[in-house]
């Protein structure tokens, strides 16, 4: 999708912006969507800011309006903690919403 193309923009959130999320979500915000980005290293997302990324405070932040959330973290235990307990990612996102 281009950015002139007429398809509806998606609120994606990603979560790990590290190699491949940080590419990833680079190329949507590129596309037209509305990007939201997390890191547990901030530095990290912090350079997708000139490319419309919106980066937040939270895990949690990423989720609360997104159509998608893409989680790209280092491991299953990371993930655990960031998707279920600390970060609680899940419980914040809306019904309706898919998690990739």
């Amino acid at each position: 999708m281009s950015k002139s193309d007429t398809s509806v923009a998606l609120h994606i959130g990603f979560v790990g912006t590290g190699i491949m999320g940080g590419h990833m979500a680079r190329r949507m915000a590129a596309a037209g969507h509305r990007v939201k980005a997390w890191n547990r290293t901030t530095e990290k997302a912090q350079v997708l800011i000139r490319h419309g990324v919106v980066v937040t405070a939270s895990a949690m932040d990423v989720a609360q309006e997104a159509d998608v959330v893409i989680c790209m973290l280092s491991s299953g235990p990371v993930c655990d903690d960031v998707l279920l307990g600390n970060g609680a990612v899940l419980a914040a996102m809306r019904r309706g919403s898919t998690l990739m």
